[in-house]
């Protein structure tokens, strides 16, 4: 809010300091100065009017001078109406071009070229280029009609022409140049001030993107740390979790162990959420490509779901349109996943009772693709439609009472929604609050050529004897070194394990390996350039042998794949996603 001034201020500083807009407050001595000429101008034309005793310049002279004052007052008093009295000032020049030639000088001379030059600078200068069109128009028109009707005296007054008598005149059009100029000189003084604070603020500008930039650094370097640390025990406890289980324990036994399995995929799930919200925010997540059955991966993702959907008494309902079944596309089936897995995981909280359906349908075929419409559809609590946009937020919920009676961080949804965004589609709502609802999106998939076979991950259930696959283990950590041992000799393989990067290059170089798994961060030599120092080895079949990259964090992908390796597994490394890439080398050691 501006300062109030008292009504009889007359300082031009004090007008200036009290405008906080510095857009108004650099033009407010540019029009001071004008109006003061003004002032001076009418004065002169007062005295020299009376003096040589020419009434009509002396009438229209006081009643500017009149207007010109106020408007002074009016500007010391309220600079924030400077726009406004800039009208006002405007018109007033207006209507001297207009009086000059039709009133007192009956033709167009100097002094009437300059008011029209003025009034040109001031309204495109003060009040912008549509206003300075308007008072161009207005000013130039009598001159034009003055032009059109050279040699009528139709068009002047009936009073006999009384132009302001020298050397009143002179002083005038001098005052009108010094007017103009001194005008130019502080208009372009205030243009520079405004760049160079423009220029200011640029740098600061500059400056607080990149303390932002280094704090957005700092938290993905944490973020990752964190990954790193918080993985590395949750390892250890999905690890020894399943070998428990694997070993038959009993029945009251058997039902602890698989709790505490949930517990722990629990968690591995929302460090996963935290990481990926990391990542999409830093448009740090790029989408891989792969060839995949579509039918089996959602198959895959409703067999884990029915178990969660079983402990809350729900029915999980698998719907696949045959004409998608055993269909092979090429998408990420990864990102997928996650975004069904979110999305079935929220219909399953949110419904007490009733059944979650997992829908494919196709919505569209051409020769080299289809257009697949994924819906989940639970007999859930429902939201309202006034929530249907928020819920898509970070840390979003339908309302206070669902954060109480279900939990939640309300990162799933915000994850679907720009996971979904990076596939070029959008997710849907359609909800009764009380009788359920349905996330629905359409996903354009492209369908694998002939011959290109889906990868192996899908595999899970593989059982064949893999005790002659030589693998090597580089892992720094005692536990994780126990239970990969542990978790190979559930499938028949003896390993070699080693500390560190070193002893892994030592051992590579000492014997033949199917298979190398290494630890990114380790002492002495890590991952890193332990595979950089294999893929250099000189014997060119030696060098390509399978390597495969263990990290407990999700922001080193595109580093991993550069470095050289042939795949990865994150931390914590479940039996299953271990099995199925042991089953690749066994696969690609026949072909060989």
């Amino acid at each position: 809010m501006n300062n109030p001034l008292p009504f009889f201020n007359w300082s031009l500083k004090k007008a200036e300091h009290a405008e906080p807009d510095s857009f108004i407050r650099v033009r407010i001595p540019i029009l001071y100065t004008i109006l003061m000429f003004s002032v001076a101008k009418a004065a002169i034309v007062v005295g020299m009017g009376i003096g040589f005793g020419q009434t009509m310049q002396v009438s229209r002279a006081v009643v500017a001078l009149c207007l010109y004052v106020g408007l002074v007052k009016w500007l010391l008093y309220r600079p924030a109406h400077l726009k406004v009295i800039t009208h006002v000032m405007i018109l007033l020049g207006v209507a001297i071009v207009w009086t000059n030639i039709f009133v007192f000088a009956h033709k167009i001379n100097l002094v009437t070229i300059q008011f029209v030059f003025m009034v040109l600078m001031s309204s495109f200068f003060a009040l912008g280029s549509t206003w300075g069109v308007i008072y161009t128009i207005t000013s130039t028109l009598p001159v034009v009609i003055l032009m059109l009707f050279r040699g009528s005296t139709d068009i002047y007054s009936a009073n006999t022409a009384q132009e302001l008598a020298s050397p009143g005149f002179e002083i005038i059009v001098i005052l009108n140049f010094v007017s103009i100029a001194v005008s130019h000189y502080l208009f372009f003084r205030a243009f520079h001030l405004n760049l160079g604070e423009k220029e200011e603020l640029n740098k600061d500008l500059t400056a607080s993107i990149a303390v932002a930039n280094q704090l957005a650094t700092s938290r993905t370097n944490f973020l990752s740390t964190m990954s790193h640390e918080l993985r590395t025990p949750l390892n250890s406890v999905v690890g020894i979790t399943e070998l428990l289980i694997e070993d038959k324990p009993e029945e009251r036994q058997k039902e602890n162990l698989r709790i505490l399995q949930l517990s722990a995929h629990d968690l591995l799930s929302l460090i996963n959420n935290i990481l990926d919200v990391n990542k999409l925010n830093s448009d740090k997540l790029v989408l891989d490509s792969a060839p995949f059955v579509l039918s089996e991966l959602i198959k895959d993702i409703a067999d884990v779901m029915r178990i969660r959907a079983s402990s809350r008494k729900l029915d999980l309902v698998m719907d696949v349109d045959q004409r998608i079944t055993g269909m092979t596309v090429v998408s990420d089936p990864t990102r997928l996943a996650q975004v069904m897995y979110n999305l079935v995981g929220n219909a399953i909280k949110f419904t007490d009772r009733g059944s979650v359906t997992i829908k494919l349908e196709l919505a569209g075929r051409t020769a080299s693709g289809m257009d697949v419409m994924f819906s989940v559809i639970d007999t859930g609590v429902g939201i309202p439609a006034d929530k249907h946009e928020a819920i898509f937020d970070l840390f979003s919920q339908a309302g206070s009472h669902i954060l109480r009676q279900y939990g939640g961080t309300g990162l799933g949804l915000a994850i679907v929604k720009q996971t979904l965004l990076l596939f070029n589609s959008k997710i849907n709502l359609e909800s009764i609050p009380g009788k359920g609802s349905r996330f629905f999106f359409t996903l354009p998939l492209t369908i694998a050529a002939a011959g290109l076979e889906p990868e192996l991950p899908h595999l899970s259930q593989g059982t064949g004897d893999m005790g002659h696959v030589k693998v090597l283990i580089a892992e720094d950590n005692n536990i994780n070194r126990m239970i990969i041992k542990k978790q190979l000799q559930k499938l028949g393989i003896e390993p070699v394990i080693v500390e560190n990067g070193k002893q892994a290059y030592e051992a590579f170089i000492a014997s033949d390996f199917d298979a190398i798994f290494v630890d990114l961060h380790m002492p002495v030599m890590g991952g890193y350039e332990a595979v950089s120092k294999i893929r250099s080895d000189k014997d060119p079949v030696k060098a390509r042998t399978y390597t495969v990259a263990f990290t407990a964090s999700v922001t080193e992908q595109q580093r991993i794949v550069d470095a050289g390796f042939d795949d990865h597994l994150y931390k914590p490394v479940s039996l299953n996603d271990l099995r199925n890439k042991l089953e690749k080398v066994a696969a690609m050691r026949l072909v060989n």
